[in-house]
């Protein structure tokens, strides 16, 4: 009974704290069920993808790891924004999302810009007024992968993007904000934390 009182009390602790009304999401956590997920990749990963990709695909990864924008809202960016400040209004989301990429990325980027609204800054190879597909860049980093030997997908990037924010600030809400994450169990999964010591921490710092 009482260790029953005691999930009970965290798992309403849980709820009120993140946000998570539906106590099925947390048992399945516990389950495993977000394990199908592609692996993460490093920075030193990240170093020899960067050596097998060319032209637009090595572009594309490297704002996606600086800007930690889905693959979706990557290659939708219009060349006439192009910028060392970018705002973006997420497709998954409706949320507005402004980055800023560094002076060495913007430098490569900025030959894209254009003055007409309707060219892509990530474009098909048939088309300025149309953004590569997400299935092309997808095959291209399959490649990469079978060379390489790293298991790497198009959302690898922004798992690496969070990565580097947990590291450099020790903060799993400031990665959920930067991810415009609405559950801190899904940036959990990003950083492959254990929710339930998570947990735990959260209950002994309410105390």
């Amino acid at each position: 009974m009482i260790a029953g009182a005691v999930v009970e009390l965290r798992l309403s602790f849980f709820s009120k704290k993140f946000n998570r009304p539906k106590r099925v999401e947390f048992f399945s956590y516990l389950r495993g069920d977000h394990i199908n997920k592609p692996t993460k990749i490093t920075n030193g990963d990240a170093d020899v993808i960067r050596q097998h990709l060319l032209g637009q695909d090595k572009l594309i990864f490297d704002f996606s790891v600086e800007t930690g924008l889905r693959i979706s809202d990557v290659l939708k960016l219009k060349a006439h924004k192009v910028n060392k400040i970018i705002s973006i209004k997420e497709s998954k989301t409706k949320k507005y999302k402004t980055v800023e990429i560094s002076h060495g990325l913007f430098s490569r980027m900025k030959e894209l810009r254009t003055s007409d609204r309707n060219v892509y800054a990530f474009r098909s190879p048939r088309t300025l007024y149309k953004p590569l597909h997400r299935s092309t860049y997808h095959l291209h980093l399959k490649k990469v992968s079978k060379h390489t030997g790293i298991n790497l997908s198009a959302h690898s990037a922004r798992k690496l993007y969070a990565q580097n924010i947990f590291e450099s600030t020790g903060d799993i809400f400031a990665v959920q904000k930067a991810l415009n994450h609405k559950y801190i169990t899904t940036t959990c999964d990003y950083l492959d934390i254990d929710l339930v010591e998570l947990l735990k921490n959260v209950s002994k710092g309410a105390k």
